[in-house]
């Protein structure tokens, strides 16, 4: 047991499990194995006309409630395509090569404004664990410093330090696991991003 505990200390202390089998990313502070892309641009997704420059989607309440809606996270993507299909199919033919990219863009900034706080605490998460990894670090090396076959006021000071230290590597294992998902959670945004695109592009035409 005490062979196996050693072994998975030095694991955390190497920030990561899955980060273990993965070269070094170029930043350090990012720990999902996806590319780091800081912020979404509308260029690679969308060919349609730019939005008006004389105009924000924020200050049209009908468009800025439905990009704010379509946007959000809890919602399934089909029904947020199910909104844009309904309110697109509600704008004249005229008027949709202004108003639907006005629309695409305000989903631009809402997703990247979601993607930014979601990579901010991504890395704040990696900054935390490569404390707790030096603070395992620490409290092995007290706990190496105190035989097994301690006896008295010594097996009672060892028999603490075991138990500080499951505590941290518990903690250590809850914020991996929540790493983990929180890594799909920009990919997710960016794919959403894609599907609207798509939609939004295809109801250009009337």
């Amino acid at each position: 047991m005490w062979h196996r505990s050693c072994l998975a200390a030095s694991l955390y202390l190497m920030l990561g499990g899955a980060a273990l089998a993965q070269p070094a990313p170029p930043d350090a502070d990012w720990p999902c194995r996806q590319r780091l892309v800081p912020e979404l641009t509308a260029g690679g997704l969308w060919n349609g006309p730019p939005p008006p420059a004389d105009r924000k989607w924020q200050d049209d309440k009908r468009i800025a409630g439905l990009v704010t809606s379509v946007s959000s996270r809890d919602l399934p993507v089909d029904e947020g395509k199910a909104q844009l299909n309904k309110f697109a199919d509600g704008v004249k033919p005229a008027e949709r090569k202004v108003i639907l990219p006005e629309i695409f863009a305000g989903i631009v900034d809402e997703v990247n404004r979601q993607r930014g706080e979601v990579i901010a605490r991504l890395r704040e998460m990696t900054r935390r664990q490569r404390d707790i990894g030096d603070v395992v670090a620490k409290v092995t090396t007290e706990l190496q410093q105190i035989p097994e076959t301690a006896e008295g006021a010594d097996a009672q000071r060892r028999a603490e330090i075991v138990q500080r230290r499951n505590y941290v590597i518990r903690a250590f294992e809850e914020t991996e696991h929540t790493m983990r998902y929180a890594c799909e959670v920009p990919v997710a945004l960016e794919a959403r991003l894609g599907d609207y695109a798509r939609l939004l592009q295809g109801k250009l035409g009337g």
